[in-house]
């Protein structure tokens, strides 16, 4: 039986069962602990492998079906985490963005 149906079924014992969201908060922070004690280099080569293989994918997506913008902002996230060129140019995406949005939203309010 999954957890949340068995929290859900079993009322009376909230305090024993755990939440998923709970279960989600402390996957995360083990996660957290287990990145941080990873030496530096390690790190560095594994941000700068996922976020190059996503932004590559991504270029390649642009040209053929597939979602290539998305995998571009999240490879260029991901780089952000650990090189400060990659925070620049992702703070310059979330500016663009937001310029973008704002465009749209008066776009359709005028109609």
């Amino acid at each position: 039986m999954p957890s949340t149906l068995r929290y859900i079924l079993d009322s009376t014992n909230r305090k024993k069962l755990r939440m998923p969201h709970t279960m989600a908060q402390n996957l995360r922070r083990k996660f957290s602990n287990v990145w941080r004690a990873l030496p530096h280099p390690f790190r560095w080569v594994i941000v700068a492998t996922v976020g190059s293989t996503l932004v590559l994918l991504g270029i390649v997506f642009v040209f053929i079906p597939g979602p290539g913008l998305p995998l571009i902002v999240l490879g260029v996230a991901i780089l952000a985490t650990e090189f400060a060129w990659a925070q620049l140019v992702y703070i310059r995406i979330k500016n663009e963005t937001d310029k973008m949005t704002a465009r749209a939203k008066k776009a359709f309010k005028r109609k």
